[in-house]
């Protein structure tokens, strides 16, 4: 349901104003109407912003993101950082993060120093590892080896203008002049090695210079006299750096476990006052007086004022009143629901909030939704996988939205049972086959019709509790077009439906005439209320309802494609082949129940059902909170 909200304003003596301000944001129910449209600034909020950001940063530095391990003995410790003036505060701990701050930039540089170091070592190898025998054999002779690279299309012509240079130095003919390896790198690129006597190697290095190949240098950190060297070097460097690189690794997990709890408690604490000083500097003051404004649940007012009182006494004010119909638009939805339909409240987060005072429909889909699931799943053994995922989901209560549909999973897969059940199905038709298990109402494989039927009585049964919901939304908020349209799409439905039933013989003829007077008042009341829209609205209505035969279909193709399963069986029977094709069947089934009946019956909620009466565009309850439990790090 949704909470009633009240106007309060908290008149307090100027003096006071941050022990106040530090007295709702403990009670953590007043949503505070923010009257600055740009943010506040002064020296000790623009502090905060900094030290907030400062430590936020360090945080990701360290890829700390173990919030849901903070506890309130972690914030008590921080708080007494918080216990000196705020300008004092934020300088001590400014210092502290500084230094801190050095040594981890200290460290990370040297692991990205490494990294790169290796990287470039790693191309290093990736190059030279295609020359060390030429290289080597090269080097036993006593010649010099050099590396270059060329453009794979000018391989020949640099090959022939170097024997043609070193033929000019060397006319002998009868000596190698050059030996030379080439290897293809890049599409477009080739490395070339010569090894050439030493008297020759600065002929040879001009003309490739000139021939515009560059020459091939090794890390400077391997530099060595020869290739055959480098190549060790570079080896070894590669066999060390990961040790390094493991190393530094590991000191920083020691500091992310040591400083993250406390870096994130700070970070709480600093944004928490922060909150603080922006509603202190929005307040509005006069003379020696300000005032808070904002919107609180009627439930929560009582003890409101109780706790000012009693730790202010007459140094606060307190005024109140209930939101005028002019005002609904701009008043806060708070919804408040029993702990068994609360989980349901996921399904209006994918939506806009709803209005003031308009319908909140978590209780009705609670009912509806699993019960529209459990009966397109109606499986026996498939609940109870459901049931297990689901009690493993619901157990993860540090992961708010995976125990919520943890939980909606339980009670489907319940409605699973009971519909299993009515049908008599186990895994399809195992439980026939193993236990002589029958169905309680109908086997729906072979008893289409009565499904089908069955499953347009629940649409026809849904969408009139949504036009109902519709006419009272209308009636509260005075939108007399609205009901009106409504109570005309009511009364033609009642009226087809009576004509129907007539057609059929199971209501007296003389109620004809009765059923033609609904119509024509429906017909009316659309035209009134909505016009020709309203009119199109009415057949829209019709479809909705034929829509929930999808209920039936997607059950039906379910329980067929799990007795298909236990037809391999029977056709390889119980060999290691059958039993995997049976398996991989009901894998597949499961996976489309669950997917298929989750996304059909929400997509029956939220089109069919609530277009009848849904009206967004409501603010969001944000209150002026600490942080609590699951709730530390807010977005």
């Amino acid at each position: 349901m949704i909470r009633n909200m009240v106007r309060i304003a908290v008149w307090g003596v100027l003096s006071r104003r941050s022990q106040i301000v530090k007295c709702l944001h403990d009670l953590s129910v007043l949503h505070i109407d923010q009257h600055s449209i740009n943010k506040l600034s002064n020296k000790e909020i623009d502090s905060l912003r900094l030290l907030r950001g400062k430590l936020l940063g360090m945080l990701e530095a360290l890829d700390w993101k173990d919030w849901n391990s903070l506890e309130e003995s972690m914030l008590a410790q921080a708080r007494k950082s918080f216990d000196m003036p705020l300008e004092e505060t934020i300088r001590e701990i400014n210092n502290s993060l500084d230094n801190f701050q050095e040594r981890l930039s200290s460290i990370l540089k040297e692991r990205d120093l490494l990294k790169d170091k290796s990287l470039k070592l790693r191309q290093a190898h990736d190059v030279t590892v295609h020359f060390h025998n030429f290289i080597k054999d090269e080097n036993k002779k006593n010649r010099v080896v050099s590396l270059w690279w060329i453009p794979s299309d000018q391989q020949s012509r640099i090959i022939s203008s170097v024997r043609a240079r070193l033929k000019e130095i060397s006319p002998d003919t009868r000596k190698d002049l050059f030996e030379y390896h080439t290897v293809r790198m890049r599409e477009n690129e080739n490395m070339i090695s010569f090894s050439v006597e030493s008297t020759a190697d600065p002929f040879l290095e001009e003309e490739m210079n000139s021939a515009g190949a560059v020459r091939w240098t090794p890390p400077v950190a391997v530099k060595g006299e020869e290739l055959s060297k480098v190549i060790l070097e570079i080896e070894q460097e590669l066999s060390i750096i990961p040790q390094r690189v493991q190393g530094i690794q590991e000191d920083l997990v020691s500091a992310k476990d040591q400083w993250g709890p406390k870096l994130a408690a700070l970070f709480i604490l600093a944004d928490e006052n922060l909150e603080e000083l922006n509603v202190e500097a929005d307040t509005l003051d006069r003379e020696h007086f300000f005032m808070i404004e904002g919107w609180l649940p009627v439930d929560r007012l009582n003890d409101t004022i109780e706790d000012l009182k009693e730790r202010f006494g007459n140094d606060v004010l307190i005024r109140w009143r209930h939101p005028t119909s002019n005002e609904w638009h701009s008043v806060p939805t708070s919804l408040y629901n029993w702990t068994v339909f609360r989980p349901f409240e996921i399904f209006l987060k994918l939506m806009e909030s709803p209005g003031y005072k308009s319908s909140d429909p978590t209780p009705l889909i609670a009912i509806f939704f699993p019960f529209f699931s459990g009966c397109m799943i109606g499986d026996i053994g498939y609940g109870a996988i459901a049931l297990l995922i689901g009690i493993f989901m619901y157990r993860k209560r540090s992961k708010p939205l995976v125990s919520d549909i943890g939980y909606i999973l339980m009670i489907v897969s319940l409605w699973s049972f009971f519909w299993g059940i009515a049908y008599g199905e186990l895994f399809g038709d195992v439980g026939y086959r193993l236990f002589n298990m029958h169905p309680l109402w109908i086997e729906r494989s072979h008893a289409v019709l009565p499904v089908l039927v069955f499953t347009i009585s629940l649409g026809f049964g849904h969408v009139i509790i949504g036009l109902l919901l519709g006419i009272v939304q209308g009636l509260q908020k005075k939108e007399h077009h609205v009901w009106i349209e409504k109570t005309g799409n009511l009364a033609m439905l009642f009226g087809l439906t009576f004509c129907l039933v007539i057609f059929k013989g199971w209501l007296p003829e003389q109620l004809f005439t009765f059923s033609i007077s609904l119509l024509i008042t429906g017909l009316v009341l659309l035209m009134i209320g909505g016009g020709i829209g309203g009119l199109v609205e009415s057949f829209s209505t019709i479809g909705n309802i034929l829509s929930y035969v999808r209920i039936a279909a997607i059950g039906l193709s379910s329980a067929i494609l799990a007795v298909v399963a236990s037809r391999f069986i029977d056709v390889f029977g119980l060999s290691v082949l059958g039993l995997f094709l049976a398996l991989s069947i009901h894998i597949l089934n499961f996976v489309l129940a669950i997917g298929g009946s989750s996304l059909h019956s929400a997509r029956l909620h939220y089109v069919e059902f609530m277009g009848k009466f849904y009206s967004g565009g409501g603010k969001q309850y944000k209150p002026f909170s600490r942080r609590r439990g699951r709730n530390w790090k807010k977005p």
